[in-house]
């Protein structure tokens, strides 16, 4: 039990992670960006050209890779996401598909993408046993940002008016054009931090898995969407909530069972079960709950 609460934590951080950056995006723009996942891997490429092949510290390879997957979000969003204001959001959500075919395309031709890559991790070192679990330095420090950036964005989106501009954007934009906050600017926010966040969720499980190849986050990609509507596509609270529910129900499936498949299996039937029962996800209905209360 200790080991799977351990490393349910471990991985649930990580898709928590990818989750925000979802909910980032449906909060500003009212879609989801399908590419973020690839955005993600991208990001790792940029690094490993950094920290591996040309033996610069990790945390150059990170900020850069950080810096490029804003400045692709934000770039993305100005080329095509604010062209399509008038169109259904399903017809964003499509275009951003083309831009994760893009991504893949673009991995494999310009980073022999055929070639398994390995990046070295943030921190060295044996770790630390936990309920039998050695935990890396480097799963450590994904907690604390982890909790660093759900503290950062608290104070961004409910202390400021940009951030409360971003959490009404895709509800009321009337009321955020009243407030004098330009729409065009919460959108491209949105989109440039919605990607970071991914290459930062990638950056950090990366170590734990070992080695990447094109379409590597985007399988994180598909824990965290299931994240976000476990929690509430709307909630970032949902966001870290559906995270460590979904790496409790992976790790804790792939430990009772035996058969493949068994982790996405598991992952599906929550997030089914969830819909069933609260189909605005676990942390709207709290929500709800408390405005009622007060």
């Amino acid at each position: 039990m200790g080991q799977v609460l351990v490393l349910g934590l471990v991985y649930g951080v990580i898709y928590s992670l990818f989750a925000v950056g979802i909910v980032l995006v449906y909060r500003g723009s009212g879609t989801i960006n399908f590419a973020q996942g690839e955005i993600g891997t991208f990001g790792l490429f940029v690094a490993w050209w950094f920290t591996t092949a040309h033996h610069l510290p990790w945390i150059i390879g990170a900020v850069a890779a950080l810096v490029m997957a804003a400045a692709l979000g934000a770039g993305f969003e100005w080329a095509i996401v604010s062209h399509m204001v008038e169109a259904n959001r399903v017809s964003v959500a499509v275009a951003t598909i083309g831009l994760l075919a893009f991504l893949v395309a673009f991995e494999v031709r310009f980073f022999e993408g055929g070639n398994i890559r390995k990046m070295v991790a943030p921190i060295r070192g044996t770790g630390w046993s936990v309920f039998g679990v050695v935990v890396s330095p480097t799963q450590i420090l994904s907690l604390l940002a982890a909790g660093a950036l759900a503290a950062g964005l608290a104070l961004l989106l409910k202390k400021t008016d940009f951030g409360l501009g971003v959490l009404a954007a895709a509800q009321d934009p009337v009321a955020v054009r009243l407030v004098g906050i330009p729409l065009a600017r919460v959108s491209a926010f949105v989109w440039g931090l919605g990607a970071a966040v991914s290459v930062l969720g990638a950056l950090f499980i990366e170590p734990t898995i070992g080695v990447f190849t094109p379409g590597f986050a985007s399988e994180m990609f598909i824990k965290g969407l299931a994240a976000a509507v476990v929690g509430g596509l709307t909630s970032l609270e949902g966001a870290f909530v559906g995270g460590l529910l979904i790496g409790f129900v992976e790790v804790g499936a792939n430990r009772v069972f035996d058969f493949p498949g068994v982790k996405m299996f598991s992952i599906l039937f929550v997030m089914l079960l969830v819909l069933l029962v609260k189909p605005d996800g676990l942390m709207e209905g709290f929500k709800f709950r408390r405005r009622a209360l007060a």
